[in-house]
């Protein structure tokens, strides 16, 4: 059975698609809607977080909730740029199934460059992690991360595997996953990464490159996302004054 704040998620879009909410049409708000499902605000802003991000809605402060789309075209959002939060790839699509393939998993030492990402020293070693990471069971995106072994000593490969690579770090760190930068860039699959998902060589790809800190500031991951441009879009929004 499905959580509450899907079947409310659910409800809303459905709403949505069979034009009861009209695209450009605001919505009601985040306590109309608590009370007309009898939940509690936070159960609702699951839901509308939800909605967001599939991009059936838009939050507009000061001014409410309004329609942006009122058909499904089968893409997931990308994050697309900075952020005071960051949940992971696991938590961030928890409406779908998500799961991982571990291709690799070992401490190095890093280039120079991602040291700097890192803001460690090239002498000290680095968790060095390829994943093909899949959604329904469909491969998706390939992700390589380095991860400075001075602040996270150990990673077992059944989290790699299986579960959500930051929830536990969080649970090992005892601080939240507060801030993260990214940098997308389109490029094409090479040989090698299309043998990963499945695909053929030359297609197009959503490069996304980012630092992942703790909420002290400490810098612990460097990721480069190879994400499959028939799979994922990136949506950007702008308010006037």
């Amino acid at each position: 059975m499905a959580a509450r704040y899907i079947e409310i998620k659910n409800s809303i879009r459905d709403d949505i698609l069979n034009n009861r909410y009209r695209m450009g049409e605001k919505i009601p708000s985040e306590r109309e809607l608590s009370l007309t499902y009898g939940v509690t605000r936070v159960t609702l802003q699951k839901s509308m977080h939800l909605l967001e991000q599939e991009g059936f809605i838009e939050r507009i402060h000061g001014k409410g909730m309004f329609v942006t789309r009122t058909i499904t075209d089968d893409l997931y959002e990308l994050n697309s740029g900075t952020g005071d939060s960051f949940l992971g790839f696991s938590r961030e699509f928890n409406q779908v199934e998500v799961s991982s393939r571990l291709i690799c998993h070992q401490l190095s030492f890093p280039s120079p460059s991602i040291a700097r990402q890192l803001e460690m020293q090239a002498e000290h070693s680095v968790h060095f992690i390829r994943r093909v990471r899949l959604i329904d069971k469909t491969p998706v995106l390939v992700e390589d991360s380095w991860i400075n072994a001075a602040v996270i000593a150990s990673i077992p490969d059944e989290t790699l595997n299986g579960g959500s690579l930051y929830e536990y770090i969080e649970t090992y760190t005892g601080k939240k996953n507060k801030f993260y930068n990214s940098v997308i860039e389109g490029d094409l699959f090479s040989e090698e990464m299309s043998n990963l998902l499945g695909i053929s060589p030359g297609m197009p790809m959503l490069k996304v490159s980012g630092i992942t800190k703790l909420e002290d500031g400490t810098a612990f991951n460097y990721s480069i996302g190879y994400n499959r441009a028939d799979k994922f879009k990136i949506k950007n929004s702008w308010v006037g004054k």
